[in-house]
């Protein structure tokens, strides 16, 4: 995160990578990036583009453009949490060759929620919704933060991705479980 008076930029990567027995069974990235310019206290814009690539998925990459309208619910200095709206454009290319790589307008709605239980400790859930007529995908990340320094904290998570309409074969639900280290620049 970095903000700068009513500008703010947020960006996520959440790079996994496993081994079964000396065999690759995992590798995915996960990727956002968002600009928001505060309105007022509450009301902001936003413009994001946020995906994933994972070649053991039936959405060997799935990516999504957008920009609209957010509101905080609540914006304490214990809990904060916005949710925010808005079209977009989706991009997917499938495993299954055979299939239509996905191109199309889409519309996505997300909800970023942050309760600090006391000086270091504190809970995030953020939500990403994305519904277009070919799947509607889910990411739910759910994580705990302990502030090591004013800068850095231990974070522990389960990152969860759902699909509607997999290809054939292939699961709905993908869930990584990671523990990271976070550096804010503010």
């Amino acid at each position: 995160n970095y903000v700068w008076g009513p500008n703010g930029i947020e960006l996520q990567l959440s790079y996994t990578y496993g081994e079964n027995n000396g065999t690759k069974d995992e590798e995915s990235l996960f990727y956002g990036l968002e600009y928001t310019r505060d309105f007022t206290a509450n009301t902001f814009g936003f413009a994001k583009l946020q995906g994933s690539v994972d070649q053991f998925s039936s959405f060997e990459s799935d990516g999504f453009v957008s920009f609209g309208a957010g509101y905080r619910i609540y914006n304490t200095p214990d809990i904060q949490w916005s949710v925010q709206a808005g079209p977009g454009y989706r991009f997917a290319k499938l495993s299954d060759v055979a299939s239509a790589d996905v191109s199309e307008g889409a519309v996505g709605f997300a909800s970023d929620y942050a309760h600090k239980l006391n000086d270091t400790v504190f809970v995030t859930n953020d939500t990403d919704v994305i519904t277009s007529s070919s799947d509607t995908v889910v990411f739910n990340d759910l994580a705990l933060n302990v502030s090591m320094t004013d800068a850095m904290a231990l974070r522990t998570s389960i990152l969860t991705e759902y699909h509607t309409d997999p290809e054939a074969g292939f699961k709905s639900t993908d869930n990584t479980f990671g523990v990271s280290l976070v550096y804010s620049f503010n």
